[in-house]
């Protein structure tokens, strides 16, 4: 994206058209290149694209949609695998006034997920349900490998617990540094490696991207407000959660596809 020509004659020409050529001219863009073992959806929503900033050009800024098929989120002591898709949606923008830039949170759509095999051990009678929400922190540094840095806070689902017991908070988030290449975690974790950016469906419009997303150099705070937002049960949550948790002790692996548009064409 770091090289798109401002040029009102092109105005109209898609992202992907130019990411997928300037792929297919490096050599990266074979569909082989990245192994994301999973179906491409079906579909892609462009339902969460934020507004454009005032002055931003809809032929220049591009909402973007990554679809995480399957993964990873150790945090702690849970150990959740991702089996249902989690949609994050943001924008890159330009004002060809100011030439100013910005990249704009849209949102992420998570489902609950059952945390195994429950707060007590019994999932019949304290099954403890997880739901990744965004905290206020999303940054995508100019980079080769495509780097995230997110700020996150899982909501844990309980009736005991209550509705508002979460790890992280918009104050303290969980911060999360993604990258396609290879990390630098702290022990005991090692290093880990994502897949870069390659168009894994060049024929379809928009094009299909695809990546891998990695992190296990991230930190988590305690739970806060749990027994319905009174905090009570913070310490039982930590304790079983192994909550706070340092860094070295915590991953995320994302396997997703991605799809992006020029607002215009929205």
């Amino acid at each position: 994206m770091k090289s798109i020509r401002f040029r009102r004659s092109s105005s109209r020409l898609a992202l992907p058209a130019v990411l997928g050529a300037a792929l297919l001219s490096l050599g990266l863009a074979s569909p082989a290149s990245a192994a994301n073992p999973d179906p491409i959806p079906s579909s892609f929503s462009f339902s969460d694209c934020p507004p454009l900033p005032d002055g931003a050009s809809p032929d220049y800024s591009q909402c973007w949609v990554g679809v995480v098929t399957s993964g990873t989120f150790k945090v702690g002591s849970f150990d959740q695998k991702i089996e249902e898709p989690i949609r994050i949606t943001w924008a890159n923008t330009f004002n060809p006034t100011t030439f100013e830039t910005k990249t704009v949170f849209g949102a992420i759509n998570a489902p609950k997920m059952l945390v195994q095999p429950g707060l007590f051990g019994d999932p019949l009678l304290s099954a403890v349900y997880a739901k990744v929400e965004y905290a206020g922190v999303f940054e995508m540094p100019v980079s080769s490998s495509f780097e995230i840095n997110i700020g996150l806070k899982v909501r844990l689902i309980n009736p005991f617990l209550g509705s508002n017991c979460t790890v992280g908070t918009n104050s303290n988030p969980i911060r999360v540094a993604l990258t396609t290449g290879t990390t630098s975690p702290p022990a005991p974790n090692t290093p880990i490696t994502g897949e870069g950016l390659s168009i894994a469906r060049p024929d379809s419009t928009p094009p299909v991207l695809q990546a891998k997303h990695v992190g296990n150099s991230f930190a988590v705070p305690g739970a806060k407000g749990c027994l319905f937002g009174g905090g009570v049960a913070d310490w039982l949550v930590n304790q079983v959660g192994g909550f706070p948790s340092a860094a070295g002790k915590n991953t995320m692996i994302q396997n997703e596809y991605l799809v992006s548009k020029n607002y215009s064409q929205l």
